[in-house]
């Protein structure tokens, strides 16, 4: 749970601070439109998810794309790519507030529905109006910035940001 809980949670604040940091029109709008945050949150999660993959073990013989998965095969199931895939998304690769049928994968579906997204997507659309709202005119002094070194949980070590000042 601590994994699942904080971490995954970190890495979708500072994934959003890092999209709003490198637009400073978008950071604007957040200021001033702090309504926007639960769209900003979902574009976030669908074009840069904390959780990058997860492994499944198939429960049975089962067809993919004319591939033969047996039963017990472990299985990587890569969200990120998902969630960019061009015939499901128009214009994957952006960040769009005005994206319509925002059905990312993000948190899981049926059954492995993160159980916590609720909670996650609540703290990021707390922290990021706030900070946006309270830093001020934050500049980023290195992007892109270090990544943290696993695979499966993506998000920035450190976001080092210049301010000249707090609200």
């Amino acid at each position: 749970m601590l994994v699942a809980g904080h971490e995954t949670t970190v890495g979708l604040i500072a994934n959003g601070m890092l999209a709003v940091l490198r637009d400073p029109a978008m950071l604007a709008r957040l200021r001033n439109e702090p309504s926007i945050a639960p769209r900003l949150i979902d574009e976030v999660l669908r074009l840069d998810p904390p959780v990058q993959f997860l492994r499944r073990r198939a429960l049975d013989d089962i067809v993919i794309a004319n591939v033969r998965i047996p039963k017990g095969a472990s299985v990587i199931l890569v969200i990120a790519a998902a969630n960019r895939d061009p015939r499901r998304f128009e214009r994957p690769d952006a960040l769009d507030l005005d994206r319509k049928n925002n059905q990312h994968l993000s948190f899981g579906a049926g059954l492995h529905f993160c159980i916590g997204s609720s909670l996650a997507k609540s703290e990021a659309e707390a922290a990021l109006p706030a900070l946006a709202r309270r830093l001020v005119a934050p500049r980023l002094v290195v992007d892109p910035p270090a990544y943290r070194p696993m695979a499966a949980l993506h998000g920035p070590r450190n976001l080092i940001v210049n301010i000249d000042g707090i609200i």
